[in-house]
């Protein structure tokens, strides 16, 4: 695999912006250490993936729905519970002060 120039300055754009974000500064080199590397690849990997991979998009829409339906079953319950809160902050407490 062959990878162009364009390539290389995306990844070091893409560096550039990972440790201006982690450190909140930034690096005025394009130079890193081994171990902030692959630090930095694995963070990205874990976003990439989260972001972009087909499971984990069809994971999430699982999840969605799952709560959506759960909203939906207990939205009756959920509205008398929100009444009865509201409720409550009209009435003076009972010990009273």
């Amino acid at each position: 695999m062959t990878f162009s120039n364009e390539f290389d300055k995306l990844l070091a754009l893409l560096l550039q912006e990972y440790f201006k974000c982690k450190y909140k500064a930034t690096n005025y080199t394009d130079t890193y250490t081994r171990k902030s590397l692959i630090e930095s690849m694995l963070h990205i990997s874990k976003r990439a993936s989260y972001n972009h991979c087909i499971e984990v998009q069809a994971d999430k829409h699982k999840v969605a729905d799952a709560y959506h339906e759960w909203l939906e079953k207990n939205a009756d319950r959920l509205a008398q519970e929100d009444a009865e809160f509201k409720d409550s902050l009209d009435k003076p407490p009972r010990n009273g002060n």
